[in-house]
């Protein structure tokens, strides 16, 4: 897939998710506001939908075509595709291998500091004690 199409479908995954949080952002902080109200109506035909769903595409929309448009966020967009192209990504029995290591080590260390938590307990006992 070339860098445009990845940047592409990049720009279009992140606007979807500008513009469904920005709906539930604004549904939660002013649908309650009473001058408001129209916008919590349902709109006809599209169940779940209302006037929060429109502002709140719009508004991811908007974004969206801004950073699409926008020379500085699309090089820098363009670049960082490019760079991640380059990359040497493991293969299954490195990562495989890599993730045995993450989990002796992780095991390890518990066991060690359960093991200093232990040690510690039994010196705080005899400390307060007063043995």
């Amino acid at each position: 897939m070339g860098t445009q199409r990845l940047l592409l479908l990049a720009h279009i995954v992140l606007t979807a998710i500008v513009a469904v949080t920005l709906e539930h952002l604004l549904s939660s902080a002013l649908g309650g506001v009473g001058a408001l109200g129209f916008l919590n109506a349902s709109l006809g035909g599209f169940e779940g939908w209302n006037g929060f769903t429109l502002l709140g595409f719009a508004g991811g929309g908007g974004l969206g075509l801004w950073t699409w448009k926008n020379p500085g966020v699309h090089q820098w967009s363009t670049e960082v595709v490019e760079e991640l192209q380059r990359v040497t990504w493991p293969t299954w029995p490195e990562t495989r291998v890599a993730t045995g290591v993450v989990i002796a080590t992780v095991l390890v260390g518990a066991v060690l500091l359960g093991a200093f938590d232990a040690l510690w307990l039994k010196v705080t006992e005899t400390v307060y004690s007063g043995s």
